[in-house]
Order: C-alpha cells, then structure tokens, then sequence
C-alpha cells in the first residue's frame, strides 16, 4: 500500500513539474511577444517624435524663409515705387507759355509776316501777365531761351529748387530775322514770369541768371550747383494761322514746342 501511494505521489508530483514547465514556457513566450511589442511600438513611437520634431524644425526654417521673402518683397516694393516715382518726375513737364498764330500775310516779293500772341503761363496752365503780341519776319518762328538742367538726383527727389530744369525766354523772331533783331522777351536777371514765387525769384533762382554764362562755362562751378548743363537753345516752329502751340519744360531736359489741339 505504501509502494502504490509513493507511486501515486510521485506520479503527481512529475504532473505538477511538467504542468509548470509548460505554463512557464507560455507565460515566458506570451512575455516575450509582449515585450517584443511593447518596445517595438516604443521605438515606432520615438521615430514618430523625431520625425514631427524634424518637421517642425523644418517649418521653422520655413516660415523664416517666408519672412525672409516678405521682407525682400516690400524691399523690392519700395524700390520699385521709389524708381517709379523717379521715373515720373523726371518725365514731368511744365507748361511754360502759350503762342497762338494771330495772323499770317505775304507782301508783293512773297516775304511772310506772321503775327503771333505770347503768354506765359504757370505749371497749371493758368495765364501769367499780360500776353504780348509780335509780327516777325518768316513763317517758322523761333523762341531763343537760356536753360539750366540740374543732376538727375535732385530732379528724382524733387529738390525745392533743383527740381527741375529752368529756363528764360530770351527773344522771339522769324526765320528771315537774324535773332539780334528778335523781340525780347523776358529780361535777364529777372525771373521769368512763370517761375515766379510770391512775385520775387530766390537768391538761388537770381544768382542763376546772373551768372548764367558763368556756369554755363565754368564746370566746377556748375557742378557746386548742382547743375548738369547750362546752354542757349532755340525751339521752333513752321506757324500755320489759327493755330496754337504750347512751349513745355521737361524737369529733367530742355524746352518743346507742341502744337495744341483740340481748344
């Protein structure tokens, strides 16, 4: 009796130890796939954060780039406005005078005679004084001028005095005339009607005049002034009765003479 109990103790005992074996070795499996992914889903997740954490640094990079541009943009804006108004200012032109063909004869030797109306005018256009009136030798009418133009810089920054270019009108006469016996115009020293401020030209405005041969060759002189160029210049025009022209200054160059339509 006591054989078979040992024997059933054993037979026991060996159940247990193999029972145990084999729950072990579930356990220890099902450990391992646990923790195999366990960290597996570790590691997928620390690649996930380096990756939004390189993203994001390169968004940063990004919006600094963007930041960058914009201010490139608004840079290249203001130079582009700053060009644009450079550009116009030194297109600008101003209506000087106005001359208007009051009459036209031919005498017996074919000799034309043509009457013209001069008035001055202000940058508006709006009359200045008293118009004069002239009858010159010719049918092409010349306007002889003095005019100083100064450094592009102070026309693109709109000086207050070198602005823009300044002229005087000398005389007018006709092609059959010699210009020495044209009719004088405005008179030197004075400042021309159309420039006038309050009634009176600046120091600056009169001493132009006063030296204007000066430094027109004097070019250290000139440059002191600010002056790129100072020079006689005559504009002129074959007169068609009844018609009307216009003499402008552009800001950065010399005098035109436009026929004027439409009035």
């Amino acid at each position: 009796m006591g054989r078979v109990t040992d024997t059933v103790a054993t037979v026991n005992s060996t159940i247990r130890t193999v029972l145990a074996t084999v729950v072990l070795f579930f356990l220890g499996g099902t450990g391992w796939v646990v923790y195999d992914k366990v960290t597996r889903d570790q590691r997928e997740l620390q690649m996930a954060q380096d990756q939004l954490t390189l993203a994001q640094s390169q968004l940063g990079d990004a919006e600094q780039q963007i930041v960058g541009l914009e201010g490139d943009l608004q840079v290249a804006g203001e130079q582009i406005d700053r060009l644009e108004t450079s550009l116009r200012l030194l297109k600008m032109d101003q209506r000087l005078a106005r001359l208007d063909i009051v009459d036209q004869t031919t005498d017996q030797q074919g000799m034309v005679q043509t009457t013209v109306r001069f008035h001055e005018l202000t940058p508006d256009g709006e009359p200045v004084g008293d118009p004069r009136e002239f009858t010159v030798d010719g049918d092409v009418v010349y306007l002889d001028n003095w005019v100083v133009k100064f450094e592009d810089e102070f026309v693109e920054q709109a000086h207050l005095q070198r602005g823009t270019s300044l002229a005087l009108f000398r005389r007018i006469f006709g092609e059959q005339q010699k210009p020495a016996d044209g009719f004088a115009l405005d008179q030197v020293g004075l400042l021309p009607q159309a420039y006038a401020r309050g009634g009176q030209p600046s120091e600056f405005e009169q001493q132009i005049w006063d030296e204007f041969w000066t430094f027109a060759n004097d070019r250290e002189k000139a440059r002191e002034k600010g002056i790129r160029a100072a020079h006689g210049e005559a504009v002129s025009i074959k007169a068609e009765k009844g018609r009307s022209y216009r003499i402008v200054l552009r800001a950065s160059d010399g005098l035109s003479i436009v026929p004027i339509d439409g009035e």
